[in-house]
């Protein structure tokens, strides 16, 4: 196909060995880090065995070259912790971006320039960075990353909560609020087209910093991600740096520059790649706002479950016997409260200490294990051990109680009140009594206040 660009100039060297870097990190960075984007990365991933290729590259790394005595647990899907796994991974990837760039540079000294593939790097880029912020605008929308506050929330002190659950609980409150940050995101949709791209793009630098911002400053678990995303917006803001200085702060007159887009002889060509390019967007949209409202149709449906069967709730514990010796209410082993309901279902003990729950209405029955560092650790065990197959996924937790890491008991709601478990935790018989405690949103005083054009009194304290 032949193609008609702009006008061809001679790239310095610097820009063209910065260029090929840039090239080789980003597309490494769309195909190994974040493959949740769209189904095609996904499929790659756990079915093209991508998945077992970067864990092996990753595990060797960590072993071999930075003796990392610990286990490296991997990511799930859409996950963005800066655990160790990343850091290394972020490591292989600029190591083989700087070693492609040397071997890109030897086999094409002669290149005047790169403008055809800049072009397609700014697509991939846009496309990317588009459809990313969209789908955290959908998290907010739809209420999925800061889900509503619920009683163990409510419930908790302030003192108690770590740093960033302090944060998702300041934006958990308001769905208002939620609206408004998604609109912000949704504004990288502008990243789609040529001529809005420097429009889009100055949004979005603005929507990443305050993301930064209160991740860094919150202990968030991922900082290294929006930081990631910042740049690729930064590298598509490059050509338009120049205008937009003379713009804002000398007064000149200037133009904003359009990336120039191959353009072929051919017409069927050009009409193909906007019927593409329609196709492309359209059907990625459908999909994830599918995929979301699939998702939180769900979650509504399992709390509507349980608030129908009368188990969400807080339940102060009666009677905790283990090996059939009844603790007292001073003992560190002994449960003080359970928690039911919402995005947080917990288990507390003596003083800050915490045990996590997963609640089966269908099977009567409740997963509880401890810390989730050594859970972490445990699950990527038996995945090293047994493969990262969907059998091994669908049995972990079944897997997890066989080797003690977690522990099931069976419940029984014998009235409305009264709830009783009974199982083993690790060796132990244990039997619960637990009373639930006549508590309501509407009893807490954030839950109450409503907002008010006029204040005659400041409700601060």
């Amino acid at each position: 196909m032949e193609q008609i660009t702009a006008q061809s100039y001679q790239w310095s060297v610097f820009k063209k060995m910065t260029f090929r870097f840039a090239f080789i990190f980003f597309i490494l960075f769309i195909l190994c880090l974040d493959w949740s984007v769209n189904p095609v990365l996904s499929y790659l991933f756990y079915e093209g065995y991508l998945a077992e290729l970067l864990d092996g590259a990753v595990q060797w790394t960590g072993k071999n070259l930075f003796h990392i005595p610990y286990t490296i647990i991997s990511p799930y899907d859409g996950q963005h912790n800066d655990r160790t796994y990343i850091y290394l991974l972020y490591f292989i990837m600029a190591a083989a971006a700087v070693l492609g760039t040397v071997v890109w540079s030897m086999l094409d000294r002669r290149k005047a320039n790169y403008d055809i593939l800049y072009y397609w790097l700014t697509t991939v880029l846009r496309y990317y960075l588009a459809f990313t912020l969209f789908l955290f605008a959908l998290e907010k929308f739809f209420k999925v990353q800061f889900p509503d506050l619920d009683l163990y929330t409510l419930t908790q002190t302030v003192g108690d909560m770590s740093p960033m659950s302090l944060a998702w609980t300041f934006f958990g409150y308001s769905y208002g609020y939620n609206i408004f940050m998604g609109i912000a995101e949704s504004a990288a949709l502008l990243l789609l087209f040529r001529r809005t791209m420097t429009f889009g793009a100055i949004l979005t630098i603005f929507t990443l910093a305050n993301v930064m911002a209160v991740n860094y400053n919150y202990d968030v678990h991922a900082k290294m991600y929006p930081t990631a995303l910042l740049v690729m917006t930064l590298f598509l803001l490059l050509p338009s740096i120049h205008s937009l200085f003379k713009f804002f702060f000398t007064g000149q007159p200037t133009s904003l520059p359009v990336i120039q887009a191959p353009v072929s002889k051919k017409r069927w060509v050009n009409y193909s790649k906007t019927a593409l390019k329609i196709l492309v967007i359209g059907c990625t949209l459908v999909f994830i706002l599918n995929d979301y409202a699939d998702y939180k149709n769900q979650l509504i449906a399992s709390e509507l479950s349980k608030a129908q069967s009368g188990l969400s709730g807080v339940y102060d514990i009666s009677s905790f016997v283990r090996n059939q010796d009844t603790l007292s209410s001073g003992d560190p082993m002994r449960w003080q409260e359970i928690i039911i309901g919402g995005a947080r279902e917990r288990i507390r003990l003596q003083g800050d200490s915490i045990a996590f729950l997963n609640v089966s209405e269908d099977n009567h029955e409740i997963l509880v294990h401890g810390d989730r560092l050594s859970l972490g650790i445990k699950e990527q065990e038996i995945y090293n051990e047994l493969g990262l197959t969907i059998s091994t996924y669908d049995n972990m937790d079944s897997i997890m109680v066989a080797q003690q890491a977690k522990s099931r008991l069976q419940f029984e709601l014998t009235d409305s009140v009264t709830l009783k478990l009974k199982g083993k935790i690790k060796n132990d018989s244990v039997f619960v009594i637990a009373i639930k405690r006549p508590v309501t949103f509407k009893d807490f005083r954030l839950m109450k206040r409503d907002f008010h054009w006029i204040n005659e009194v400041v409700y601060m304290y």
